[in-house]
């Protein structure tokens, strides 16, 4: 009896100097891979994340990658790639990160250019851009609700690079106007297309674009890309023929100056539209052509009646409909009922500012899409236009 007790204590020593060998080699080997292929590393742990979603927030397609509500995580920011919409009210601010640390900022304002917003907006810009500077800025258009708070983004950070439109300002306001006219005369000659915006907003954000120190300005016109190694940008604007038959007469015109931007990383697209509709949206298809599939709409004109057309959704392809919207703030009544029924005719996924608060979504290094919101919403109310609801 004492041998057999012996033996068996001595196969349980065996038995756990095995155990710690293999330990130690997969610790070794997760090291190693974590290291030299942090690629593969991401795709091994993404193997271990679950999939399943939160059926409250979206509504449309049920089978998404990950689509989780509550609190957003923090994350760090390289080798994923995340894009925030701020829930600014009836206004459009997005804030993309970069998977190799840089910035880039798309319009920053409200429909109503509240303090409040304003400061939420910069606040967030803040607690996720650290050293105080923004590689790329991009104002899409010059309505209020996209450019109000884009002077103050430039007055709480160093810009490198600013995207704007072929507009000239000329504020009625005497002291702006003043302002203007004492911009360097190189830069104000940029802006050939003889129509101009007299708002104070937008004058407000053409002084401080023109004087941010070692800016570099380019107009949207034409097609242009950021390009890195992983990931690349490419933004299709109006061409200078299509600037010179646009007179920025009325809403539709000035709203149809907003590039369409394809974002592309790890084998995924996020399609950015600012206030784009079906003026635009045509020439979009055209310039593009071909066979064409993305995955994420960030939703034109805030869900208006004459954005995301069915052409153009049948040709992007995309699962999710982000909104940037307040349909108890605006007079327009955005989103459109219509709208909202092309999204779920798609089996789309939609997500609202208004409804989700904050909305944050992320790429990882497989390619992964995770969507997480600031509040979890009503499934039944999100479908819901604001020119139907009760």
């Amino acid at each position: 009896m004492a041998k057999r007790s012996t033996t068996k204590r001595n196969n349980n020593k065996r038995i756990r100097l095995l155990l710690a060998i293999i330990a130690v080699v997969v610790i070794v080997a997760v090291a190693v891979t974590y290291f030299v292929a942090p690629e593969v590393f991401d795709g091994i742990m993404g193997m271990f994340v679950s999939e399943q979603g939160n059926n409250n927030n979206p509504v449309g397609n049920t089978n998404g990658e990950n689509n989780t509500g509550g609190t957003q995580p923090q994350l760090d920011p390289l080798g994923v790639l995340q894009m925030h919409m701020v829930d600014v009210g009836q206004g459009d601010c997005i804030l993309i990160l970069l998977p190799d640390g840089k910035e880039l900022v798309i319009d920053c304002a409200n429909y109503n250019n509240g303090t409040t917003y304003r400061e939420k907006a910069i606040g967030h810009l803040n607690e996720y851009i650290k050293d105080g500077q923004i590689d790329y800025l991009m104002l899409t258009h010059a309505d209020s609700d996209h450019c109000a708070y884009m002077d103050n983004v430039l007055a709480a950070f160093d810009v490198d690079n600013i995207y704007m439109p072929d507009i000239l300002a000329r504020p009625s306001n005497a002291d702006l106007a003043a302002q203007v006219n004492a911009l360097d005369a190189e830069k104000l000659a940029m802006f050939d297309d003889p129509d101009v915006v007299t708002s104070k907003v937008y004058a407000e954000f053409f002084i401080a674009a023109l004087s941010e120190s070692d800016a570099d300005i380019t107009l949207n016109i034409g097609t242009f890309s950021i390009r890195a190694d992983t990931y690349s940008i490419d933004f299709y604007c109006l061409t200078e023929t299509e600037w010179a038959a646009n007179t920025l007469k009325d809403a539709e015109q000035k709203n149809a100056v907003s590039p369409i931007a394809i974002l592309t990383f790890n084998g995924r697209k996020i399609v950015l539209t600012g206030d784009s509709n079906e003026l635009n949206e045509p020439g979009f298809i055209q310039r593009v052509g071909g066979s064409f599939d993305a995955d994420v709409l960030k939703v034109g004109h805030h869900g208006s009646a004459t954005s995301s057309t069915r052409e153009f959704l049948d040709f992007i392809k995309c699962e999710y409909a982000l909104i940037s919207c307040n349909a108890a703030g605006n007079t327009f009544k955005h989103p459109r009922q219509a709208t909202l029924d092309r999204f779920i005719a798609m089996n789309m996924e939609i997500y609202r500012t208004d409804l989700h608060g904050d909305i944050l979504l992320t790429i990882d290094g497989s390619g992964q899409i995770n969507i997480s919101t600031q509040k979890t919403a009503d499934a039944s109310a999100v479908g819901i236009g604001a020119d139907v609801a009760a």
